[in-house]
């Protein structure tokens, strides 16, 4: 079965499946995603693999050699609560994601258990980011992101960009998509405005964070190539690295 998108799914137009990502605004339908940390070699390989069977991602920058920038300002308590991943904050991460220098911005809610992920997101204009700082009306499509900021009491407290290769395909199941992720680096972020890339500390030296994502069974393609390559998943996050890069990191 050829694992090219169907062009009735993946299109510019009224209807579309979100990309990046394999969510449309405001569902939370649960997905897969399996994480590999990779040296550029194993990577290269995998890519090579895949990449013929695969779409390249309408939104690659030629600029980067078809990769596009991905900056997360990502929130935490003052006790660091997400990072330590203390009771109610095991599972989730609030963050608000940009790609590239587009003028509107995610603001997401990423909830991941084992392997299996769940992901709300809502689509705003970047300027109306400050209204996270203010009074909230309660009809602003954003109003539940600020909601659970106050509520659990979190701030931003680092920014983490990096570069992103994305091919797309579809399955028996549904979407399925692979990314790549290198160059990754961190900054301190004590505001949410504008989303500018981090310029700090390098976050992956020479690694590089291989997903594989899809809505039910792991395509028969991607199965094949983690066994004939013998990958083994493997749990790493930027935050967490960004947190221990910047100096943020305190005792548990």
């Amino acid at each position: 079965m050829s694992l090219l998108p169907n062009p009735d799914v993946f299109r510019h137009g009224p209807v579309i499946l979100v990309s990046p990502g394999l969510y449309r605004d405001e569902t939370e339908t649960p997905a897969f995603e399996v994480k590999f940390l990779l040296t550029k070699a194993e990577a290269q390989e995998v890519e090579r693999r895949l990449r013929g069977r695969l779409a390249p991602d309408p939104h690659a920058d030629p600029a980067l050699g078809g990769a596009y920038r991905v900056t997360s300002v990502y929130f935490d308590t003052p006790a660091f609560d997400v990072y330590h991943k203390a009771d109610g904050y095991r599972r989730r991460k609030y963050r608000v994601r940009r790609y590239g220098h587009a003028p509107t911005v995610f603001l997401e809610r990423k909830a991941k258990k084992q392997q299996q992920l769940r992901k709300r997101r809502t689509s705003i204009p970047l300027a109306e980011l400050p209204t996270l700082d203010g009074e909230v009306p309660a009809d602003w499509s954003g109003a539940w992101f600020a909601s659970q900021l106050a509520k659990r009491q979190l701030r931003p407290v680092c920014r983490v960009s990096y570069e992103r290769v994305a091919l797309l395909g579809t399955c028996h199941d549904g979407p399925i998509r692979l990314t790549f992720d290198r160059a990754a680096h961190g900054a301190l972020g004590t505001g949410v405005e504008p989303v500018l890339p981090a310029d700090g500390p390098p976050l992956l030296a020479d690694e590089v964070v291989t997903e594989f994502k899809f809505l039910g069974a792991m395509p028969a393609a991607f199965k094949a190539v983690v066994e004939d390559l013998r990958l083994s998943p493997r749990s790493v996050s930027k935050y967490r690295r960004c947190v221990e890069a910047v100096g943020l990191a305190v005792g548990g």
